[in-house]
């Protein structure tokens, strides 16, 4: 008999779950079935593909008018739903442990250490536009750090090529300063299990 790395527990709460999607991102409000410390089972209204990265919002608040936290997840398992009560699809989750932005009281950004690429992993929901384009795009990043930033998106971008970021509202921006940031790409990668890329940039000093 196989035995869970982390019990679950069932446990009915309001979900939102967030990912990049060709002409933008979409979301998709469901409900838990259960949850434990690794992931979650979501009741939702329609099917995510395995191995597809998504951010999820637990519980999530319809009402408020405030930043909530996004934790980022990937999905493992995604069935029609056997339960009349329950939505179209029963999708299960596993949790990538990548942090909601938080800051220290200095101001700098805590998050779990990574390794390799950008610097912490963290969560946070921004907006992207080459220079001398209009219209952003909206993205959600995978580490921050004080002069990169990593970030998931289904747009082309080219090494080099001059992005401007900004941070989005209802929490507090983990680069100093005001309005949008000019960077330039230094790093593209494929994101696994999807037709995402991973999109990395530094910040141009001032």
């Amino acid at each position: 008999m196989q035995r869970r790395l982390h019990p679950r527990v069932r446990l009915q709460l309001p979900a939102r779950l967030r990912w990049s999607a060709p002409l933008g991102q979409r979301t998709d409000q469901c409900e838990t079935v259960n949850v434990s410390r690794g992931g979650l089972l979501l009741a939702c209204e329609e099917a995510h593909g395995v191995g597809h990265p998504v951010w999820v919002t637990i519980p999530f608040d319809p009402q408020s008018s405030g930043a909530q936290p996004e934790t980022l997840a990937r999905v493992v398992r995604c069935l029609p739903a056997n339960e009349e009560k329950l939505p179209g699809w029963n999708v299960a989750m596993h949790f990538e442990h990548v942090a909601h932005a938080q800051t220290r009281g200095n101001g700098s950004i805590r998050g779990d250490k990574s390794q390799n690429g950008a610097g912490n992993k963290i969560s946070l929901p921004i907006r992207v536009r080459p220079l001398r384009v209009p219209w952003h795009e909206d993205a959600m990043t995978l580490e921050v750090s004080r002069d990169k930033l990593k970030f998931v998106t289904n747009r082309q971008y080219t090494f080099g090529q001059k992005l401007l970021i900004s941070f989005g509202t209802g929490g507090e921006a983990p680069w100093t300063g005001d309005g949008e940031w000019e960077t330039q790409v230094t790093g593209i990668e494929m994101e696994a299990g999807s037709e995402s890329l991973c999109v990395t940039v530094r910040k141009k000093s001032q």
